[in-house]
């Protein structure tokens, strides 16, 4: 998420206040020491929820504007709050292995650990037995919240370890992107990637053209496409925007999927690819996914990335 300055952060909390059901339930579990280990937090604005919940179980009860606890988690900078989300188009099993060795050591600030997954209604089959286990061998100062739209796409044995919470619709990100006066043409598109409200209002001039010119790339010949690529470090240049820029790549892979498919998608006019050819994009997709959250250049792995699919 970015945030700018406690404005923003004292934005983001009046958001989630509104939210007073939900809120108070979770204050009054916490305030009497019967928080479960894991949850589903089902449809909303899940991912603004769960960065609230983290700072009420990790913080130590300061004022949440100035709390150093709650700014880190906020800045996705906190070493005890672990996010991850799909890779690709799913959530794979190495990703919940890694939570594993993770919830293995101890609390950096000792306070306990959070461990996030986005889009968990997403893990594939191998994932989602390997996240069985992990709920099934919680720790005492663990907490597990999975986000998602269904609970009906979990898997029965998962659906049974988790307490379901159903944020209301109210707190979803358009009704909030339009409160602010957001209209670019691809604010859907960061609904989609799970952007924050904050990302789309700080982005807002140059979305569209991010969108533009990865369809752009992506339509071009294998030549055209490696030098276009080059362009990209400039206009994605720091950490937040290239990881940004990563999602709307999966989500454009994503959209050729569901154009072979016949199904809806935000992105427009795409090709239609022959399977076999898509089979090639998901596992470029997933090396890319590995090598830019491995820390990998930039430039080059989004280069390897066009040499394999086009």
């Amino acid at each position: 998420m970015f945030i700018k300055d406690r404005h923003s952060i004292a934005y983001l909390l009046s958001l989630l206040g509104g939210n007073k059901m939900s809120k108070q339930l979770f204050e009054n579990l916490i305030q009497t020491n019967r928080l479960s280990h894991a949850y589903f937090l089902e449809g909303g604005n899940g991912e603004d929820f769960a960065l609230w919940l983290s700072s009420r179980i990790l913080c130590e009860g300061h004022d949440e504007e100035e709390c150093l606890t709650c700014r880190r988690i906020y800045h996705y900078n906190h070493p005890d709050v672990v996010i991850i989300r799909p890779e690709g188009l799913a959530i794979k099993v190495d990703q919940i292995r890694a939570l594993h060795e993770k919830a293995a050591y101890k609390s950096a600030d000792g306070n306990g650990q959070v461990f996030i997954i986005v889009g968990a209604d997403k893990m594939n089959p191998q994932a989602s037995n390997a996240l069985l286990k992990f709920l099934e061998e919680p720790k005492p100062d663990v907490t597990i919240l999975l986000l998602g739209e269904s609970r009906e796409l979990l898997l029965e044995t998962i659906k049974s370890r988790v307490q379901v919470v159903r944020l209301p619709e109210y707190q979803g990100f358009m009704k909030s992107a339009i409160e602010r006066g957001l209209t670019f043409e691809s604010l859907g598109l960061f609904e989609e990637i799970h952007a924050t409200v904050e990302q789309a209002e700080e982005y807002k001039e140059v979305a569209d053209k991010w969108v533009a010119t990865i369809r752009d790339t992506f339509d071009s010949s294998k030549l055209q496409a490696l030098q276009k690529v080059q362009t990209w470090e400039k206009l994605f240049e720091g950490k937040e925007q290239r990881n940004l820029c990563l999602r709307l790549v999966q989500s454009y892979v994503k959209a050729l999927f569901s154009e072979k498919k016949g199904a809806y998608h935000l992105w427009g006019n795409v090709p239609n690819i022959e399977w076999s050819h898509l089979v090639q994009w998901g596992k470029a997709l997933d090396e890319l996914t590995r090598g830019l959250h491995s820390n990998g250049h930039f430039t080059l792995q989004l280069e390897n990335f066009a040499k394999k699919v086009l």
